[in-house]
């Protein structure tokens, strides 16, 4: 059988252990397909019919190659494996058993070891408990539950020992030591920053409850714990992240505390998901409640679980509250340590804000990271205003009031006692200052009305300009149209196709006479025109993103290519187009850039790299556009700081392309500045001697036409060039 579709069901079923929610899953992943869920069901009464067949064998037999079992067919109690003897069975996760166990040697401790179950050892499912292991052994937490060993039982079984976290849940600790909303606060601060650890590490949890929070008293003080990675997603290239697990994927999490986009199934989850458990689990701390009701999600199907994380919109945590029957909400005052209104008028304000904020629907609407969430909680206990707030005056003055309760608290005896005297001319005062202050509103709307008219004028008045350059360029005046061109600021372009093909038009004619500030003004109006104006996602509009980014880096205007990036960036940043990837990162990488343009940069790497992966399609298809792709992904890397890599890339590239073309010269160009960074100037300095003479020869002569390259491609390469040289120090050495 292969690991196809129904391989990754079967999986997926055999981690539930009720049977109830096997036959829902079953229900939605089979849909109108009997065959397939026949075939699942028999496959499940083999496995659990192997495992009594097994148990039922282990009553009497030892054996030494591995650890016996009991009659479900797991180890069973008191078994040894390597240096741990197993002691009970305290839980389960999706692909795993887990026991406390107690460590032999060198030294004896409880612990908790985890063990793949029995008949879930196939090639996807160890390399998801593998997953799991390496997580959790990338981290160094004290809120994150340790690795401390690792290894297989003899019969080939991997396993993993964990630190034994003998504690509660967060939400049943909290309620047993009727810890207030300040304290729950405290606790879940900490967390956050386990979870923002574990982002920084390239993982998202992606199963964040109360549950897999465990809290434990130690010296009259409580740690959190935050537990079971059996189902993270790692961020970073190399995880355990590849479309294996896709479908398995969409059943894994628990719908109560899952971000809609989790219960959709998609494959773009991002740090984003985790904050929106965050905030649901914030929500259970503070109310009592889950922000779903998980018995009637379980009731529901897949879809209508979906429909309801995607658009019900819960209600904010202290309209919850003050919506609760009396009763109820004396308890869960009483459990918080305080009286229900004071708990209500507790929550109100920043409390929902900040939850609302971190369970937004729309990801974006929602903190970006777990410090940002850790900052809000932590502004909100010191009275300061957070940035789910509002930011008007009165919220700000409020919370300065809270911060300094004791100082307004006298300078308001000092106001009563002073405020007869001071009534009249006070009144006078403010009048006055009212007066004032309308005036200077209205004197602000004028200028602004004139500033909006003034720049209508000036764009209608460009527009006239771009059209009589276009009736210049239609009878073969060039100069004329070059002319006009040149008294439109390039800011003041308007967005038509019109501005766009006489903008490329000039600039081109500038090209080939070697004006090259007139040529970057030019292409630079080109983009401002043309992305305003053609919003679809195709190649043929990004590819004159090549035109101003050659012109910009080759006269200098560092500020004009910085503005550049960023508007190419803000287009294409998000583009699924494997062409229009590779041109945005070549085009926003000629320069060194920042961390924000490297980060978007590396997303759209994932697109060249999946289109290398099929058969069909643009890149695969056109060895010139596959080549250009490697020249991409090498200079990326180059930027980046990882010069193997890019060494790699450059070396495939000039595989695959003729060695006077514009792709392999540019690809030996940056081939030599990542010899240069890994101290092997030798081998840099001959690729330099290859490659720079051809690059200077062809930028010596005209740059019309396509000869091994667009006029672009060479500039690009003679740009480049500069900065090989110089990072070489190859200039003074000649």
């Amino acid at each position: 059988m292969t690991h196809g579709l129904d391989m990754i069901l079967y999986e997926a079923a055999s981690a539930l252990t009720d049977a109830e929610e096997r036959r829902i899953l079953l229900d939605h992943a089979c849909g109108d397909n009997p065959a397939l869920r026949k075939l699942i069901e028999e496959m499940l009464a083999m496995r659990d019919a192997a495992a009594g067949f097994f148990g039922s064998q282990a009553g009497g037999v030892s054996n030494a190659s591995d650890s016996p079992r009991d009659s479900t067919g797991e180890e069973a109690i008191r078994a040894r494996i390597g240096r741990y003897q197993l002691i009970e069975r305290i839980g389960a996760g999706g692909c795993g058993v887990v026991y406390l166990a107690e460590q032999l040697e060198p030294i004896r401790r409880k612990v908790a070891l985890k063990i793949i179950r029995l008949g879930m050892d196939t090639e996807n499912v160890v390399a998801r408990f593998e997953m799991e292991r390496q997580a959790l052994g990338s981290m160094n937490h004290p809120a994150i539950a340790r690795v401390l060993d690792g290894g297989a039982t003899a019969s080939g079984r991997p396993y993993f020992v964990m630190e034994l976290v003998d504690g509660e849940k967060i939400t049943d600790f909290c309620d047993t030591h009727r810890l207030g909303v300040g304290d729950r606060l405290g606790l879940f601060l900490e967390v956050c920053q386990a979870i923002h650890h574990a982002h920084q590490k390239g993982l998202i949890h992606r199963d964040i409850k109360p549950s897999n929070i465990l809290v434990r008293m130690e010296d009259g003080r409580a740690f959190p714990k935050v537990i079971d990675f059996g189902i993270a997603k790692a961020t970073s290239a190399g995880g355990m992240d590849d479309e294996t697990f896709t479908v398995a994927e969409q059943f894994l999490g628990t719908p109560a505390y899952m971000s809609p986009e989790q219960a959709m199934g998609r494959t773009d989850l991002d740090t984003r998901s985790d904050i929106y458990s965050l905030g649901a689990l914030l929500y259970e701390l503070l109310t009592g409640v889950p922000l779903f009701d998980p018995n009637r999600l379980k009731s529901m199907g897949l879809d209508e679980v979906r429909r309801v994380l995607g658009s019900e919109e819960p209600p904010k945590p202290s309209a919850l509250l003050a919506s609760m029957e009396a009763g109820r909400l004396r308890e869960v005052a009483r459990l918080r340590g305080c009286e229900p209104d004071r708990l209500v008028s507790r929550v109100r304000g920043d409390l929902d804000w900040i939850v609302m904020m971190a369970i937004a629907k729309d990801r974006e609407c929602r903190y970006e990271t777990a410090n940002g969430l850790f900052r809000d909680v932590e502004r909100h206990l010191a009275s300061e205003p957070v940035s789910a707030g509002p930011p008007g005056r009165r919220y700000r003055l409020r919370k300065l009031i809270q911060r300094n309760r004791v100082t307004f608290a006298a300078g308001g005896l000092v106001f009563l006692a002073l405020a007869g005297g001071f009534g009249t001319s006070t009144w006078l005062f403010l009048r006055e200052k009212q007066a004032r202050t309308e005036q200077e509103r209205l004197r602000g709307e004028a200028d602004r009305s004139r500033a909006i008219e003034r720049m209508l004028r000036q764009r209608a008045e460009s527009q006239g300009v771009i059209a009589q350059a276009a009736v210049k360029l239609s009878y073969g005046d060039m100069e004329g149209a070059a002319a006009l061109i040149a008294t439109v600021s390039s800011d003041q372009i308007p967005p038509s196709l019109e501005a766009a093909n006489t903008l490329r038009t000039v600039g081109e004619w500038h090209v080939r006479h070697g004006r090259w500030n007139d040529a970057a003004h030019a292409f630079t109006g080109l983009t401002e025109s043309l992305i305003s104006v053609d919003p679809t996602d195709s190649d043929s509009v990004s590819h004159n993103l090549l035109n101003t980014a050659a012109a910009l880096c080759y006269v200098g205007d560092e500020a004009g290519y910085e503005k550049f990036r960023r508007l190419a960036i803000s287009r294409f940043g998000k583009t699924t187009h494997p062409v229009v990837a590779e041109q945005i990162v070549k085009s926003t990488l000629i320069r060194p850039g920042g961390e924000e343009v490297l980060a978007v940069d590396r997303s759209l790497e994932l697109v060249i790299l999946k289109a290398h992966e099929s058969r069909s399609g643009p890149i695969s298809g056109n060895p010139e556009l596959r080549g250009w792709s490697y020249v991409a992904l090498a200079l990326l890397h180059f930027r980046s700081g990882d010069y193997q890599k890019a060494v790699e890339w450059c070396g495939r590239c000039l595989d695959s392309a003729a060695e006077d073309s514009a792709r392999s010269l540019t690809a030996r160009i940056i081939l030599a500045m990542a010899e240069t960074r890994l101290g092997r100037g030798d081998e840099a300095r001959l690729h330099l001697l290859k490659s720079g003479p051809i690059v200077r020869e062809r930028l010596a002569g005209p740059l019309d036409g396509e000869r091994g390259g667009y006029w672009f491609d060479w500039v690009n390469a003679g740009v480049l060039l500069r900065e090989a040289e110089g990072l070489a120090g190859f200039g003074k050495s000649r």
